[in-house]
């Protein structure tokens, strides 16, 4: 059977009622699994480490962002964020311009199914529309576009209006708030690219898109482009047969064009629809390109006949080790599918795992998405400084005028669902990730069982940066058996609708914490002081990235507040600065003061993982120029419990008296800390006993209220705590 193209498949109404015919002559999946649930330990020894999983189910769905879906989750970092860049011009990162020039309007994320009016056909109710709206464009250009070269303030403009800034809630995805209150929610895991679906899932499943040329000339930029490429450098799946792990991608005759091994030459030249010729009995295709059968006809029929294979596998005993899923266009989530329809797909994958209670209870499913399509997210992504290997293309941006080199990623953040008995709690991991990670993870993991399939592929920089999502797990504290979780509702066949804003407010994101899993750094950056150049004043700033346990790099971009408006064609000098500092190291950098060389006022916003902001502001003509405040978290002693120590310095010739003011997480009135002239004092705090490890502290001075230092983050300590 030839295989449908990525965009031609729809569903329709006979459709549906074809597969309720169908489904009705089947048995009930959710009737057999329920009578199978099992909270016991599965047989065989159990080790309390990753040894214990015996198999890994990849289920990677479509062009949703992490605000998109989760920004109103309580726990996560979304829009009740108070750790958040500024936009050129002042506004908060929320209020989106519609062009990115000064007094541009500009709209708030806003909630699709909250839309009171229409372009184009009205829907039978505003859920249905939200669930079927159309989604934007999300190429090379439009990502790169939106991201701004750092500045985040081209949302609206590259993705061509408001839908960018739609969002769905609780009500809209029950289902999928459901998984990740029961499992553990990703709320830094990024896409790997800026970039669309091929690319994406190229680094799935190898880990690079050859932006050096090292395989040749052709660099995987842009969705589509990849197949019919022949791309000859190694998949992970080679990587895990030459390391003796089975593996296998379950995938009917329309994969929506979503298998991205069949872009590589080894899959490629056995895949008919690509000019390939299949041959049975070739491991590569019958566990890559082959289709299992399609008995089941109608709208439900790609995903009741992927979990029927998966179903008897699991029966039979024969589910590899690691295994891909690839569904099509309508249960794959992707805008104008709506999400419910993913849904009954998630579910029934789980079910048909769950048909054998000890595989359930040894497997872990990661629910991932390829990238965000044009969907708003808030968090701007980690970078590499410019000359990181494998990590910059060159010539693609001619639109914008950009002649450097751009970025391939990180991309925009995007869900992530970790469900496995060692992830079940309803917790949160802040580890920054991509789908490398995916990769790292089983590298990890075939190592512990004694057949490391390591790829060859991965960038030493993001190794460096995005980890291996080991953090996320308890081994040594799993809970059992397949979790009550709510019914799907019935499939809706897509029927495009576009929603415009029904309001111009800021979101509200559900109140409380999450149990966080911990994280493997600690960051911490202090403004130095000032230096003069023939370019203008600069700031000097401190990195540091230490503590006993901290195992990879912290990520840093330093923005500069009262930089105005540039034009991407001005990247990377007018943009933010970006800094990689490994684990248990050091480093400086700096920042650009005002608009032009001849100001002195300074307003810089420093980001990092995991909330990590500090904000400087001042200005060097004025009083506040001889004051300093030093960020320290172990006073020297690496391996003592870590506190937030202000050492407030005052290199001026008369008393400073300093005031430092808890604006969350701790309460109590403000403090004082009289500094006569050159001198210093301390003040601390200790986070971990009153706040779970969060600050957010404002230090001003009584001889300049123009002069400010705000300190924000979490101390780490290796062990378990609670989100933001």
């Amino acid at each position: 059977m030839s295989k449908l193209s990525r965009r031609n498949f729809l569903g329709t109404a006979a459709a549906v009622t074809g597969a309720a015919a169908v489904s009705a002559a089947l048995p009930s999946a959710s009737a057999a699994a329920a009578s199978a649930q099992s909270t016991a330990a599965p047989s065989g020894k159990v080790h309390g480490d990753i040894r214990d999983i015996k198999h890994v189910i990849v289920v990677m769905q479509e062009n949703r962002s992490f605000d998109h879906y989760f920004g109103t989750l309580k726990g996560v970092r979304g829009f009740g964020d108070r750790s958040t860049i500024l936009l050129p011009g002042g506004k908060t990162v929320w209020e989106q311009p519609v062009t990115p020039t000064a007094g541009a309007t500009t709209q708030y994320p806003w909630r699709l199914s909250g839309a009171k009016t229409w372009s184009g056909s009205t829907p039978p109710s505003p859920e249905l529309g939200a669930a079927n709206y159309g989604g934007t464009s999300h190429g090379w250009t439009d990502q790169h576009g939106a991201w701004y070269g750092g500045l985040m303030n081209g949302w609206y403009y590259a993705k061509g209006g408001p839908t960018t800034l739609g969002y769905l809630d609780r009500h809209d995805l029950p289902f999928h708030y459901a998984l990740a209150d029961a499992y553990t929610v990703g709320d830094a895991y990024y896409c790997s690219v800026l970039s669309a679906t091929g690319p994406n899932r190229t680094y799935l499943w190898s880990g690079t898109i050859n932006a050096d040329h090292k395989h040749g000339s052709f660099t995987a930029i842009d969705g589509g482009s990849e197949r019919g490429k022949f791309l000859p450098w190694e998949s992970y799946a080679e990587t895990l047969q030459a390391a003796g792990v089975n593996w296998r991608v379950y995938q009917c005759a329309d994969d929506y064009g979503d298998n991205g091994l069949e872009y590589f030459n080894t899959f490629a030249k056995l895949d008919p629809t690509q000019g390939g010729k299949a041959a049975p009995g070739n491991v590569y295709y019958d566990n890559g390109v082959k289709n299992v059968p399609e008995p089941i006809t109608g709208l439900s029929g790609n995903a009741d006949n992927l979990t029927a294979a998966i179903r008897a596998d699991v029966l039979n005993g024969t589910l590899p080790q690691v295994s891909w899923i690839v569904n099509n266009q309508f249960f794959s989530e992707h805008p104008v599918t709506a999400p419910s329809n993913g849904a009954y797909f998630l579910r029934d994958v789980l079910e048909a795992l769950n048909a054998d209670p000890d595989v359930f209870n040894s497997t872990l499913v990661i629910v991932n998405y390829d990238e965000n399509d044009g969907q708003f997210d808030h968090v701007p992504p980690p970078m590499p400084a410019p000359g990181e290997a494998d990590e910059f293309v060159s010539g693609t941006m001619g639109a914008y005028g950009v002649t450097a080199p751009l970025p391939v990623g990180l991309g925009f953040r995007v869900p992530l669902i970790l469900i496995s008995p060692w992830t079940r709690g309803g917790w949160v991991t802040s580890e920054v990730s991509d789908h490398t990670s995916v990769i790292q993870l089983l590298e990890k993991w075939t190592t512990a069982l004694g057949a490391p399939a390591i790829s060859p592929n991965i960038s030493d920089w993001r190794r460096k940066v995005c980890g291996d999502l080991m953090a996320a797990f308890d081994f040594a504290a799993p809970v059992y058996g397949l979790p009550h979780l709510p019914d799907t509702g019935a499939l809706i066949p897509e029927v495009r609708y576009t929603p415009l804003p029904g309001d111009n407010t800021m979101p509200t994101q559900e109140t409380g914490t999450k149990r966080a899993r911990p994280l493997p750094y600690q960051p911490n950056a202090n403004l130095a002081g000032f230096t003069s150049g023939p370019s203008g004043v600069v700031a000097n700033l401190t990195f540091s990235n230490v503590a006993p346990f901290v195992t990879k790099a912290s990520h840093f971009a330093v923005y500069n507040n009262l930089a105005g408006f540039s034009s991407l064609a001005q990247y990377p000098k007018a943009f933010p600065g970006q800094y990689t500092v490994a684990a248990r190291a050091t480093a400086s950098g700096t920042g650009a003061v005002g608009a032009s060389a001849d100001d002195t006022a300074y307003d810089l916003t420093v980001t990092g993982p995991n909330r990590f902001l500090r904000r400087f502001i001042g200005d060097l003509a004025t009083a506040g120029k001889d004051l300093v405040v030093e960020a320290t978290y172990y006073d020297g002693k690496s391996t003592a419990e870590p506190k937030l120590k202000l050492w407030l310095y005052n290199h001026g010739g008369s008393p400073v008296t300093f005031t430092i003011t808890h604006n969350n997480y701790i309460s109590g009135t403000p403090q004082t800390v009289k500094v006569t002239a050159q001198s210093k004092e301390a003040w601390a705090v200790s986070p971990l006993k009153v706040s779970g490890g969060w600050y957010d502290v404002t230090v001003t001075a009584d001889c300049d209220a123009a002069w400010s230092q705000q300190f924000i983050g979490h101390l780490e300590t290796g062990e378990p705590s609670i989100s933001g």
